[in-house]
């Protein structure tokens, strides 16, 4: 996830890009940053209005800006989705703080042989031991309990059970699970950097060819233009 943070990261203010801009050159710029850095090219008593151009702060490229300043240049819509599935996967993901204490819990509180495992949906009191643990419930039954509960019919059958453990592990159990998809969910990400990338790419030629065929035009039109007798 490091490395992928890192292409998800401004270059100037090194935190992950917020309302990203797309520059004529393929990179991206924080909407916040890129104004900091017209106001640093102000003189005394100039306005942010008046500075026209500034550079790149990746490839140094010139960026000219029309007359509605950085509202003229389009927001990189693609790189903001990705930067807040990210952030999703982040929260939740197998490094986040809340999964780390469950599997610290999950570790340190293993269960010794001797411990019992009481049923969480008896009336009795006290409860019968439990004999299974249902992982999609998240509940521990005894065996009358889990007669009762999960018959042998959908959706029931569907259902994991496993040999009893506590209710605080449970959680632990399903988190090392989900490992995998999330997993996946980093490579999906990762795919779609690099094809948000390649369409910076061609976009930034798109532009530049079509600034070429403008100049071309205009060329050409001033050499038919008619001379003035």
């Amino acid at each position: 996830m490091e490395t992928l943070e890192s292409e998800l990261t401004c270059p100037i203010c090194l935190e992950l890009f917020e309302d990203p801009l797309l520059l004529p050159c393929a990179h991206s710029l924080c909407f916040n940053c890129a104004h900091r850095i017209l106001v640093s090219h102000c003189a005394t008593n100039e306005s942010v209005e008046s500075i026209t151009a500034f550079q790149c702060p990746t490839c140094r490229h010139v960026i000219t800006l029309s007359q509605r300043g950085l509202d003229g240049l389009k927001r990189n819509v693609t790189l903001q989705n990705i930067i807040d599935r990210f952030q999703k996967a982040s929260v939740s993901g197998p490094n986040s703080p809340s999964e780390t204490r469950r599997e610290r819990a999950f570790d340190g509180n293993s269960m010794s042989s001797a411990e019992k495992v009481l049923c969480q949906f008896c009336d009795q009191d006290p409860a019968q031991d439990a004999v299974k643990t249902c992982v999609t419930c998240e509940v521990s039954y005894c065996d009358e309990c889990l007669k009762a509960t999960h018959p042998n019919k959908k959706p029931f059958t569907g259902h994991r059970l496993i040999e009893p453990i506590p209710d605080s592990h449970i959680r632990g159990l399903m988190c090392l699970e989900h490992e995998d998809e999330k997993q996946n969910l980093e490579s999906n990400l990762t795919n779609l950097i690099k094809r948000n990338t390649e369409l910076e790419t061609l976009l930034a030629k798109l532009i530049q060819t079509c600034q070429h065929v403008e100049v071309s035009i205009s060329f050409h039109w001033i050499k038919l233009r008619p001379t003035p007798v």
